[in-house]
């Protein structure tokens, strides 16, 4: 080491170090200090920042890339799993047993408490059947019951709870939502969409309360864990409640989060709407360098009964299917309202009919942004048409989704696509990036799988859960596309491009150390890569062989 040369912290060493900067440079070794990236080098080059006092960390050929970035989790709603019931088929059974589960749950719960299931879906087992009132009253006469269906788009409700709720056979359904009834026009249950955004929240509020903030912040640098497992470094909460809120605030003065996080915020209720004015004044609220936000997001299609989309004709007509959120008046005043107090708008749309509203209100939202770059954003864009992306390529916006769905369900959607008239095959991955359109990689937990190298496998290989083979093979992408789309790219829809998201002198040492280097390995084999270690701010964080930091 040189006299004037102040030793790194820390040194990763002697292996295959993947920088994803603009040259997508591969070299051996990383030296940190103070938190930052001090110098990327060959091995014998990094030797210069070692001293007696420098952690040294062989990687024995092992590769380092950037932090994940998942710019769209619903983080605050995983945080609660290791307090409510696992109502997933499978690995439960079907209907009956998540009955049972909650029932165990209710027998070990004081009267009163609430109750969570998350995961459950009506459509998803050997025989799909609706969680009802009066299933979940015999499972916890009690206890009021919030089971939230795996799409997050519906919750399944019992009576104690709607009895907290004031819900009756009067009450109306809201714009948005709907509850399902029985012949008595009693609601039987099911909360679709808005429907389920007031039991929610003071289902979230009721545990928050009974646990305590000290416990609630415990499970935030739980769930902080897992996702430093998948090797993310940063997250978003893709619809952040003014409970959620609560919670990361209560988490956040107790030094429970480990990581950056980054607050979208909905309205009082998670599908709700947006309170532009109210989202601007909390730009000026102080927070931590952990916790963030100025984005505001927008609802624009629901999951249940369908989404919002065209039926597309043979002879060139369409049809409009589904019912969107907004309308598209009523759309483009509230995003222009957003952006044009500082905020960047972020919109979800699934259906075609929804992306084009979307599409038209972001464009109305740069029209009248106050401030230059908020990077508006489209989220899912989950079955556009190849006009569609066209469209999109020549708009100032960022397109995150969820290569995750694909994973999951690519094979089914093929046969939804076509039947719809969709010209595009589902995750038109190759298209978007050859039209120029700027797009970032998310996961969208618990809705789909938190492990990016699930998603970034099947971009590669075009292979999904059910079905090795390939789908739509010409829009694959290579294996650094893939991870700058969910590291670089990622970190550009948080406006931290010039902090993380790729191995850069000056950069935030987040880190990840993978068992295997994703860009020399086949396709089929990069699912079955290991996240060994994981660093943020130049302390590891996660160790799989549970070595100190």
């Amino acid at each position: 080491m040189g006299t004037d040369q102040i030793p790194a912290d820390v040194v990763l060493t002697g292996g295959r170090v993947l920088t994803l900067d603009g040259g997508h440079r591969a070299t051996q070794a990383i030296a940190i200090r103070d938190g930052r990236i001090v110098a990327v080098d060959s091995s014998v080059g990094i030797g210069a920042f070692v001293a007696p006092g420098t952690k040294v960390i062989e990687l024995a050929g092992r590769a380092v890339i950037p932090g994940f970035v998942d710019p769209h989790t619903h983080f605050g709603m995983t945080t609660f799993e290791p307090v409510a019931v696992d109502c997933r088929i499978p690995p439960l059974a079907d209907k009956f047993a998540v009955v049972d589960a909650i029932t165990a749950a209710a027998s070990a719960a004081s009267p009163g408490r609430w109750i969570l299931g998350l995961g459950y879906s009506s459509r998803q087992g050997l025989t799909p059947m609706e969680l009802t009132r009066d299933d979940l009253d015999a499972a916890a006469p009690e206890n009021p019951v919030c089971v939230v269906d795996l799409s997050v788009h519906a919750s399944y409700a019992n009576s104690a709870a709607m009895r907290l709720a004031a819900l009756s056979r009067d009450t109306a359904d809201p714009d948005g939502g709907h509850f399902v009834r029985n012949e008595a026009g009693e609601p039987s249950g099911p909360l679709w969409e808005r429907a389920m955004d007031q039991i929610y929240g003071m289902s979230v509020a009721g545990l928050a309360e009974y646990y305590g903030e000290d416990v609630v912040a415990q499970l935030v640098r739980e769930n902080s864990m897992r996702h430093l497992a998948y090797g993310i470094t940063s997250v978003a909460d893709a619809a952040v409640t003014p409970e959620a809120a609560a919670v990361y605030a209560a988490a956040d003065r107790r030094g429970a989060i480990p990581f950056t996080l980054h607050q979208m915020r909905t309205g009082n209720g998670f599908f709700s709407s947006p309170d532009p004015e109210y989202q601007a004044m909390l730009l000026g609220v102080p927070s931590s360098d952990r916790l963030r936000g100025g984005t505001m997001k927008m609802f624009m299609d629901p999951v249940f009964p369908r989404n919002a989309g065209y039926q597309f004709h043979a002879d060139g007509t369409r049809e409009r299917l589904g019912r969107p959120y907004y309308q598209q008046e009523d759309a483009n005043l509230l995003a222009a309202e957003g952006a044009r107090r500082g905020l960047q708008v972020a919109i979800h749309c699934l259906g075609t009919w929804a992306i084009d509203i979307a599409m038209e209100a972001i464009t109305e939202a740069a029209r009248h942004s106050s401030v230059g770059d908020l990077r508006h954003r489209l989220e899912h864009f989950t079955s556009p048409t190849y006009e569609q992306i066209g469209r999109a390529a020549a708009m100032d916006v960022t397109v995150v989704t969820q290569p995750s769905f694909f994973f999951q369900g690519g094979e089914r959607s093929v046969e939804r696509l076509r039947d719809a008239g969709v010209d595009a095959p589902p995750m038109a991955l190759r298209t978007m990036i050859d039209e120029g359109l700027t797009v970032a990689l998310s996961s969208d937990f618990p809705c789909g799988p938190l492990a990016p190298m699930l998603g970034i496998s099947s971009l590669v290989s075009r292979q999904t859960r059910g079905s090795l083979e390939p789908i739509a093979g010409v829009e694959a992408v290579s294996a650094a596309e893939a991870i700058s789309l969910y590291t670089i790219a990622g970190a550009r829809a948080m406006h931290r491009e010039g902090e993380v998201g790729t191995i850069e002198v000056g950069k935030r040492a987040d880190l990840v150390v993978l068992s295997h280097d994703p860009t020399a390995v086949d396709p089929t084999f990069m699912r079955e890569i290991v996240v060994e270690q994981t660093f943020v701010d130049g302390r590891r964080l996660y160790d799989l062989y549970g070595r100190e930091a």
